[in-house]
């Protein structure tokens, strides 16, 4: 009798962060299991309890709508676009794929490493596998940082809404803080909402909610995708010990198109810094 196949988890780690990839495509090991997304700001990886991402209720995922349509995926069980185990490249890299009748999504996870700066770069590709050109079409990725809740017992984070480029949460006893940001010339906005509102539109309206347990995000306008066209997305969560430490000034015009190239622009920021 044949054994049915159940997909799997990864993890991505290096020094400075550990990270699982579901099976639904999102950051997290699916649901409550660590790891989530775990930081030491030392690099050396002694990761301790603060996940970012596995306490209580866990809130990461994407979602994507166009005229006449939704569909999303949350690594607590919201798996829109199927279930698949992510392949990992190496150590500190891996790709997930997965589709519906309309939309084929791959999302690649890499860890980058600049000095007290660590990112997990994302690139998302958005495949039209309908048939006809899609209209109106809007991604949001989005996550509830709950740093504080292991050590501190607290789902409370101090939420800052930098530019339309970055948004962050940061633990209020910890000050641990994870951002998420991108420097994509497709138009978007990063936001935080109370509701943990899973609609783009929201947040490309300007969506800022102040501190709370609350979520932040980035949606992205992208337009029109035509008939077995594709689009690539660049962006990433950059984590610190400290809202100062996890904060990206904005890169100059020249390097919009290198978060999918090894973040390179994190890499010249840090050093103009130095």
């Amino acid at each position: 009798m044949a054994v049915e196949a159940h997909a799997t988890t990864a993890v991505i780690q290096d020094g400075y962060v550990q990270a699982g990839v579901s099976e639904y495509g999102t950051l997290g090991s699916n649901g409550n299991t660590p790891p989530g997304i775990l930081y030491d700001a030392t690099g050396a990886g002694n990761y301790g309890v603060n996940d970012f991402l596995t306490p209580g209720s866990p809130f990461e995922g994407f979602y994507v709508t166009a005229s006449g349509y939704s569909n999303g995926a949350n690594n607590y069980g919201l798996s829109g676009f199927g279930t698949t185990s992510p392949t990992p490249a190496t150590s500190t890299s891996a790709t997930w794929t997965g589709s519906d009748a309309t939309l084929g999504v791959s999302n690649t996870y890499s860890l980058t490493t600049l000095g007290a700066r660590s990112v997990i770069a994302i690139q998302t590709v958005l495949t039209n596998l309908s048939g006809a050109a899609l209209t109106a079409v809007q991604l949001l990725r989005t996550l509830d940082p709950d740093p504080d809740v292991n050590a501190f017992g607290s789902y409370y984070t101090k939420n800052t809404v930098v530019s339309d480029d970055q948004s962050c949460g940061t633990g209020g006893s910890s000050g641990e803080t994870i951002c998420i940001y991108s420097n994509s010339s497709i138009t978007h906005k990063a936001g935080v909402s109370a509701a943990w509102t899973t609609n783009p539109a929201s947040y490309l309206a300007g969506l800022n909610d102040g501190n709370g347990d609350y979520a932040i995000g980035l949606a992205f306008d992208i337009g029109s995708i035509d008939a077995g066209g594709s689009v690539t997305l660049d962006y990433a969560y950059v984590l610190g010990g400290s809202l100062e430490e996890a904060v990206t000034d904005a890169p100059e015009p020249a390097s919009l198109a290198l978060l999918g190239t090894g973040l390179l622009g994190f890499g010249l920021i840090r050093r103009r810094r130095a």
